[in-house]
């Protein structure tokens, strides 16, 4: 009942959680209190960005055969385009929103995890959580029977409710802008191409359509705070709501799924206690405009489960994991603030503001800077760890932005770039670092001059350094522990 890594929740966070420690030799336990894996199309855009970190677990592809890739978006204001994107041009290895069911994703994850001898453990849910000196002790209940079990470490990705959250005591904040969306997947009747995205606003009311595999469509509808119907999900309601904002004449023929949910948009006053992290929907919950959430939390996964794997390892002190909160926690805000923006827009029922909507806007989203700034934030593109907004937008790279040249990199190791000879005492500045670097000749980085190391998770951590700038960073970032330099007790929080 002792594990190096514990890992609460398997949705899409915690398995990608899962794997990636698992893939660099860390022991993890992976529990979730449902007794199996969903069926419901909770969440279902892969964002590019996800899709190339994808690339390092070998799951891209097999996610790409999957679903449908979506290059244009559509938003019409009271039957008035005003925001058209064609995101086909991006500089991406997979310039596309792939539409691929929540369900999907996680049977890939899942499979890909037990590759590496780590099976999800359903039906077992965490009851308590308490820090001792050297690890964590939970109480973990499965078929009314609680037993105790020990970690180093615990990673609670287990949702808007989380336990994890509750037994740390850690406030989720923020305003409670309320949201109600009935969604349904639908066979639609009508004349618009099935692998486009297409939203219509019209007088406060909201209709979004996303592509799905076989020809389907999850068609969203949102509701302002105390609009919602009550009960379940009919016909009527949907098919009123599809003649009120939707083309005429479009009309559902099928439906294979309905339900309904309330968001309360909120994130983390802290990502950790101790020994304890928080991580997707368990850190940060925000409207599913733009479909962001699934991917936001995918990629908190990266971010810290390669810092965790080299404390647990031994090979840099814990003060690293202080960067997952620092880095995470601005895009997390970012996305908050974004999609609450977005969402208030979309429900504007003031005829003045939807008539300036409505004319105004379609001159303003055309311009080339803004569709710029617009295709990298809905892809993801643009989270940059620069600075503390979460994002950058300008073209020139800089060290705390996503490298773009994916190809270039390891799968699993910093990668180090030098277009011309070798530099002198080079391999003397890596030192006792050589096993967690991957140095590669890239002609392509002639225009730097310099050494250029990329971040296992594929962001920028040197660009254009020398040999004596590269050891200094090596030395800061790797510092190796002190024996009993570190204790939950300590209240470490980052």
């Amino acid at each position: 009942m002792t594990t190096q890594v514990l890992v609460v929740g398997a949705g899409p966070t915690g398995l990608t959680m899962a794997l990636e420690l698992a893939r660099r030799g860390v022991g993890v336990r992976i529990v979730d209190a449902a007794a199996a894996p969903t069926t419901e199309t909770r969440a279902l855009g892969v964002q590019p960005r996800t899709l190339e970190l994808f690339e390092k677990l070998d799951l891209a592809d097999a996610a790409v055969a999957k679903g449908v890739p979506v290059t244009e978006f559509n938003v019409f204001s009271e039957g008035k385009r005003f925001l058209h994107l064609d995101i086909h041009t991006l500089d991406t290895p997979h310039p596309y929103l792939l539409m691929v069911p929540q369900p999907q994703v996680e049977e890939l994850l899942t499979a890909r995890l037990a590759d590496h001898g780590v099976t999800v453990e359903h039906g077992v849910e965490l009851t308590t959580l308490a820090h001792a000196p050297d690890d964590v002790r939970v109480g973990l209940r499965r078929d009314r029977t609680t037993k105790e079990a020990h970690a180093s470490w615990v990673i609670g990705c287990d949702g808007a409710h989380s336990s994890v959250r509750r037994q740390l005591g850690v406030p989720f904040v923020g305003a409670a802008f309320e949201e109600n969306f009935a969604v349904a997947d639908v066979q639609m009747d009508w004349s618009l191409r099935c692998d486009v995205f297409y939203s219509f606003l019209n007088r406060g009311r909201f209709v979004a359509f996303f592509p799905m595999p076989a020809g389907l469509h999850r068609l969203t509808i949102a509701y302002g705070p105390s609009q919602s119907p009550v009960g379940g999900v009919t016909f009527e309601e949907l098919q009123t709501a599809v003649e009120r904002c939707a083309p005429a004449g479009a009309r559902i023929s099928e439906i294979t799924y309905a339900g309904r949910f309330r968001i309360n948009q909120r994130k983390v006053a802290r990502h950790s206690v101790g020994r304890v992290f928080l991580a997707g929907d368990a850190a940060h919950v925000h409207s599913v405009v733009g479909g962001q959430g699934m991917n936001t939390g995918i990629q908190d996964a990266f971010n810290l489960g390669w810092k965790l794997a080299a404390v647990v390892h031994g090979q840099a002190a814990p003060e690293i994991l202080d960067s997952y909160a620092a880095e995470r926690s601005p895009v997390a805000h970012r996305l908050v603030k974004g999609t609450r923006r977005a969402t208030r827009m979309t429900l504007l029922r003031n005829p003045i503001a939807a008539a300036a909507r409505r004319h105004l806007a379609p001159h303003v989203t055309a311009r080339p800077a803004v569709q710029h700034v617009l295709q990298r934030a809905l892809t993801q593109l643009d989270v940059s760890y620069r600075d503390r907004t979460g994002g950058a937008n300008d073209t020139h790279l800089a060290v705390g932005d996503r490298f773009p040249r994916i190809n270039v990199l390891d799968s699993s190791r910093f990668t180090l770039l030098h277009s011309g000879p070798e530099p002198p005492g080079l391999h003397a500045a890596i030192g006792l670092h050589a096993e967690l670097i991957d140095v590669r000749h890239d002609t392509a980085q002639a225009g730097y001059g310099g050494l250029t190391l990329v971040r296992p998770d594929g962001y920028v951590a040197l660009l254009d350094c020398n040999v004596h700038e590269l050891r200094d960073y090596l030395g800061r970032t790797f510092a190796r522990p002190a024996a009993g330099d570190y204790t939950a007790a300590t209240g470490h929080d980052s």
